[in-house]
């Protein structure tokens, strides 16, 4: 099962809203939240459960505090889950995307972020994809409770 929820609002703290802060943990904290409860009670024996994070935890961000507080979120719920659902060879992990070519990603940063890889790229859909497949594969059987940044060097 692959969480994979996410909304992106850049606003300050100071300049946000109740109802921003609200839509941001409601898609991105709470809604993965309950896809995870619910993969946990139903997911088989030696099962994949990998949720969808940000390689932004892990950098200063400005504008960005709320999105990145409801990522943080997931992560550790991935850290908990895992040591819930190891007794059942079920593993958990993150995967944290950096900037990739995606509808989240504003124009105004695309520059920055190539020029913020060893790449001097934005990554794909498809190299992000490519990681959870391989966490949902026999290859990552002893991989759990882990936060795999799939971020082409950045962070």
């Amino acid at each position: 099962m692959v969480a994979n929820a996410g909304v992106f609002v850049q606003k300050t703290i100071a300049d946000s809203t109740e109802e921003d802060f609200d839509n941001i943990f409601n898609i991105n904290a709470k809604g993965t939240f309950f896809t995870l409860r619910e993969a946990a009670r139903k997911i088989q024996d030696g099962g994949r459960i990998i949720a969808v994070s940000t390689g932004g935890t892990k950098l200063f961000m400005p504008g960005a505090a709320a999105y990145l507080g409801s990522k943080g979120a997931v992560e550790q719920f991935v850290r908990s889950l895992a040591y819930e659902l190891g007794p059942r060879s079920i593993t958990v992990n993150a995967v944290s995307p950096g900037y990739t070519e995606t509808d989240m990603l504003p124009d105004k940063f695309r520059d920055f972020a190539a020029e913020s890889s060893p790449f001097k790229r934005v990554g794909t859909a498809q190299e992000v994809a490519d990681v959870v497949i391989f966490l949902a594969g026999p290859a990552a059987g002893w991989v759990t409770g882990q936060n795999i940044q799939a971020g082409g060097g950045v962070a």
